[in-house]
């Protein structure tokens, strides 16, 4: 994600709570009427989030409260950013989580399609993501062309392919993962709700031989 600012004095904050919290997504959720005291979220892809006051003039940082405490970071999976080439040349993007000591190599993959369609997966925590990992399987976590954020164009490539180009954007996704020696080809489910629940059931209908199983 990048921000791009308006305003040189929100920059600066940015940057100085960047070098104060480095590797985490930062936010500010609200200012004082006089813009010296600020409320501040900073999450990643391994915590739900944790929120501070921040003293903009003196730079200091106060632990406010954590989102889900009771959630060890270091148990937590990485998610990584992704991109391919669909068989039409499309670029399309998306999101690697592999299970906490794993290899990485030969793994049992679950395809999580996000629902909408017209929503996107983004960086930060999910929890169906860091379940599944947890219990040793890879994710992936594909924006099949529909989704948002990348441009109208790609928005529009998804008009009629519910069940054509749309499903074949995950399997290129399978694909690229078994040609990455990622996935088990004989290990492959995909779990989905919403648009995800329908390109569960369409990949098991027009897909048998790719997935082993599918959760709508």
């Amino acid at each position: 994600c990048e921000m791009v600012f308006f305003d040189d004095w929100r920059k600066d904050i940015q940057n100085k709570l960047e070098r104060q919290l480095p590797g985490y997504e930062i936010g500010i959720t609200s200012f004082s009427k006089d813009e010296k005291k600020a409320v501040v979220v900073a999450f990643s892809d391994k915590s739900r989030g944790t929120y501070y006051s921040y003293d903009v003039g003196n730079n200091e940082l106060k632990e406010l409260a954590k989102i889900s405490s009771w959630l060890n970071e270091d148990y937590m999976a990485e998610m990584k950013p992704i991109n391919y080439t669909s068989r039409d040349e499309l670029t399309i993007s998306g999101y690697l989580t592999l299970p906490v000591g794993s290899t990485g190599k030969n793994l049992p993959v679950v395809v999580h399609p996000h629902g909408g369609p017209w929503a996107r997966d983004t960086w930060g925590y999910n929890s169906e993501v860091q379940f599944l990992a947890n219990r040793g399987y890879a994710v992936l976590s594909v924006n099949y062309r529909g989704s948002t954020g990348f441009g109208k164009d790609f928005i529009n490539k998804a008009n009629g392919e519910w069940a054509g180009a749309m499903h074949e954007d995950l399997i290129d996704a399978v694909n690229w993962a078994i040609e990455q020696k990622i996935a088990d080809p004989a290990r492959v489910g995909i779990m989905g709700g919403s648009y995800g629940g329908y390109a569960t059931l369409v990949g098991l209908t027009f897909s048998p031989e790719t997935f082993a199983c599918g959760v709508d």
